[in-house]
């Protein structure tokens, strides 16, 4: 039966923390799903090339879940949604909030592990709601909360963990193949 189970799974370490660190954002291109290359749940190549943007966030503020429907028809759909807050009011990131409100894009989210999860992969990310807020009290948020959500027919797949922290594609530089990865970091 194809849909047996394979693999037993024990207790594991009380040594993971969830949170997200950064979160890097890419337009969309439907081509890009076929130029990846995943073994066992895990991006390790592409053919396709990639521009990411870094945005980082403050610790216990951005969050992501997935949530599995298995539905009666006999399919399964995965929804993974989003949290993403961003502290500070421009003009240069209201025009880049508009942005992510108007289009699709591909989210790649480094948890507080320092594991990549790819979100979006074959369908994309979208900007379902959010918020701009300036705040009532001192310590209210000044800035922006928009709630990304992606429906995919799979759970998030990780990128191949990185292997040198200072390379200036990281947490990407264990990826491989004939495509080229820029990241764009915060100034």
């Amino acid at each position: 039966m194809a849909c047996s189970i394979t693999a037993a799974r024990g207790l594991t370490c009380k040594d993971a923390a969830g949170g997200v660190k950064a979160v890097y954002l890419a337009d969309f291109d439907p081509a890009l799903y076929d130029g990846l290359t995943i073994a066992s749940n895990v991006i390790t190549g592409t053919t396709a090339d990639l521009d990411l943007f870094r945005y980082d966030v403050r610790p216990s503020s951005t969050g992501a879940n997935t949530e599995i429907a298995n539905e009666v028809a006999g399919s399964a759909a995965y929804t993974s949604t989003l949290s993403l807050v961003l502290h500070g009011l421009t003009a240069t990131d209201n025009a880049n909030v508009e942005k992510l409100v108007a289009g699709r894009f591909f989210c790649f989210v480094l948890d507080s592990n320092d594991k990549v999860w790819g979100l979006g992969l074959r369908n994309g990310c979208e900007t379902r709601s959010g918020s701009m807020s300036i705040g009532t009290a001192r310590s209210d948020l000044y800035g922006y909360t928009l709630n990304i959500e992606s429906v995919e027919a799979f759970l998030p797949v990780a990128v191949t963990p990185s292997t040198d922290s200072a390379d200036a594609l990281w947490p990407f530089d264990a990826v491989t193949g004939t495509g080229t990865i820029t990241v764009t970091n915060p100034a």
